[in-house]
């Protein structure tokens, strides 16, 4: 969605639009600032940024958030791919295939065999969204294919009083009863899915 015009952008629209050199100065003017206050912080506990690590490394994890662009963004948003994802996280590939086979993490397979992870199931800390979390498990422990589970939590459904469930949690912000209703609809789909 473009927060600007208010409507799904489109890979035509993507690869018709120039670079925007003033939304990268915002950009870099607003990470440079948390960074700033970062350090501060650091500073107050007797540690300086340059504790946390290479630059070059530290530069490549804050730009792996940054999710790629795929043919489904139109309907399932962003996606990460693997490397991306593992850069972000700072986990090994292991730790998220781990992940994705225990039914923890959603992956979605290309028709190359690549995996991608639609960006809708993380919250900003990296951790997958509660509610998102339970009904992913639902569906992957039955062998249910993740292009299936992402198009489940973001189509609309009366179940949801006509949202999506990633909508639906959103819009309740993930209170108990909002993360009991996703998980029993989950549930009760994934169960009917394979019988």
């Amino acid at each position: 969605m473009d927060t600007h015009t208010g409507r799904r952008r489109t890979d035509t629209d993507a690869a018709d639009r120039p670079a925007d050199p003033a939304f990268e100065r915002r950009l870099l003017a607003q990470v440079e600032r948390l960074i700033t206050e970062r350090g501060s912080v650091l500073a107050a506990q007797g540690r300086s940024l340059a504790d946390l690590g290479d630059v070059e490394e530290f530069a490549e994890r804050m730009v792996a958030a940054l999710p790629t662009r795929h043919p489904y963004d139109e309907s399932l948003g962003p996606f990460y791919d693997t490397a991306g994802l593992v850069t972000w996280l700072g986990v090994s590939r292991q730790a998220v295939a781990d992940r994705v086979r225990r039914g923890t993490l959603l992956a979605c397979r290309t028709a190359d065999g690549h995996l991608l992870y639609p960006s809708l199931q993380f919250g900003r800390d990296g951790q997958v969204r509660p509610g998102v979390f339970e009904a992913v498990g639902e569906f992957t422990r039955r062998g249910v294919d993740g292009w299936a589970v992402a198009l489940w939590l973001t189509t609309a459904s009366e179940a949801f009083e006509g949202h999506s469930a990633v909508d639906f949690l959103v819009l309740h912000r993930s209170s108990a009863a909002a993360l009991q209703r996703v998980a029993e609809v989950a549930t009760a789909d994934a169960q009917s899915w394979v019988a």
